[in-house]
Protein backbone atom coordinates (compact mmCIF):
# COMPACT_ATOMS: atom_id res chain seq x y z
CA UNK A 1 0.00 0.00 0.00
CA UNK A 2 1.27 3.71 -1.27
CA UNK A 3 2.43 5.28 1.94
CA UNK A 4 1.83 9.35 2.24
CA UNK A 5 4.21 11.67 2.59
CA UNK A 6 3.30 15.27 4.64
CA UNK A 7 5.42 18.43 5.32
CA UNK A 8 4.94 21.56 6.83
CA UNK A 9 7.36 24.03 6.55
CA UNK A 10 7.41 27.90 8.35
CA UNK A 11 9.45 30.29 9.95
CA UNK A 12 10.03 30.91 13.68
CA UNK A 13 10.81 34.26 14.84
CA UNK A 14 14.49 34.33 16.92
CA UNK A 15 12.98 35.12 20.17
CA UNK A 16 10.87 32.24 20.15
CA UNK A 17 13.01 29.77 19.18
CA UNK A 18 12.89 28.16 22.92
CA UNK A 19 9.54 28.13 23.04
CA UNK A 20 9.21 26.37 19.59
CA UNK A 21 11.47 23.80 20.58
CA UNK A 22 10.01 22.47 23.43
CA UNK A 23 6.24 22.19 22.45
CA UNK A 24 7.98 20.50 19.14
CA UNK A 25 9.75 18.14 21.53
CA UNK A 26 5.82 17.27 22.68
CA UNK A 27 5.15 16.12 19.58
CA UNK A 28 8.37 13.93 18.51
CA UNK A 29 7.89 12.56 22.05
CA UNK A 30 4.20 11.73 20.93
CA UNK A 31 5.20 9.95 17.45
CA UNK A 32 7.49 8.14 18.58
CA UNK A 33 6.10 5.16 19.29
CA UNK A 34 3.63 5.13 16.34
CA UNK A 35 3.38 4.05 12.97
CA UNK A 36 4.02 7.05 11.62
CA UNK A 37 7.54 8.70 11.04
CA UNK A 38 8.48 11.98 12.05
CA UNK A 39 11.05 14.26 11.49
CA UNK A 40 11.92 17.99 11.71
CA UNK A 41 14.30 19.55 9.90
CA UNK A 42 15.77 23.41 10.07
CA UNK A 43 16.38 24.63 6.41
CA UNK A 44 20.33 24.37 5.75
CA UNK A 45 21.15 28.37 5.37
CA UNK A 46 17.40 29.84 7.06
CA UNK A 47 18.22 30.24 10.56
CA UNK A 48 14.70 29.46 11.95
CA UNK A 49 13.27 27.92 9.22
CA UNK A 50 12.02 24.45 9.96
CA UNK A 51 10.14 21.19 8.05
CA UNK A 52 8.02 18.89 9.51
CA UNK A 53 8.16 16.10 8.06
CA UNK A 54 5.44 13.08 8.42
CA UNK A 55 5.24 9.54 6.65
CA UNK A 56 1.97 7.51 6.96
CA UNK A 57 2.10 3.90 6.08
CA UNK A 58 -1.08 4.29 4.52
CA UNK A 59 -3.90 7.08 2.74
CA UNK A 60 -6.34 5.96 5.61
CA UNK A 61 -3.72 6.63 8.18
CA UNK A 62 -2.98 10.11 7.21
CA UNK A 63 -7.17 10.61 7.01
CA UNK A 64 -7.58 9.50 10.46
CA UNK A 65 -4.82 12.10 11.62
CA UNK A 66 -7.11 14.82 11.05
CA UNK A 67 -9.13 12.97 13.70
CA UNK A 68 -9.38 16.18 16.53
CA UNK A 69 -9.13 12.87 18.98
CA UNK A 70 -6.19 11.55 17.58
CA UNK A 71 -3.90 13.97 17.94
CA UNK A 72 -5.87 15.45 21.51
CA UNK A 73 -2.61 14.50 23.86
CA UNK A 74 -0.52 17.38 21.78
CA UNK A 75 -3.16 19.94 20.54
CA UNK A 76 -2.03 22.32 23.06
CA UNK A 77 1.77 21.80 21.65
CA UNK A 78 0.37 22.32 18.05
CA UNK A 79 -1.75 25.27 18.66
CA UNK A 80 1.91 26.66 20.23
CA UNK A 81 3.87 25.53 17.71
CA UNK A 82 1.32 27.63 15.02
CA UNK A 83 0.75 30.45 17.02
CA UNK A 84 4.85 31.16 16.40
CA UNK A 85 5.03 29.94 12.84
CA UNK A 86 5.11 32.54 10.05
CA UNK A 87 4.62 31.82 6.20
CA UNK A 88 3.36 28.35 6.87
CA UNK A 89 3.32 26.16 3.75
CA UNK A 90 1.90 22.59 3.25
CA UNK A 91 2.51 19.60 1.36
CA UNK A 92 1.09 16.40 0.63
CA UNK A 93 2.92 13.47 -1.81
CA UNK A 94 1.31 10.07 -2.49
CA UNK A 95 3.87 7.71 -3.00
CA UNK A 96 4.34 5.75 -6.53
CA UNK A 97 5.36 1.76 -6.27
Amino acid sequence: MARIHFSVSYSIADGKRGEYLQAIANVRAFYENSDINFSLFEVKGKHNHFQEIYVYPSPESYEASDDPETTAPISASLEKIYSLANSVRYEVSNEIA
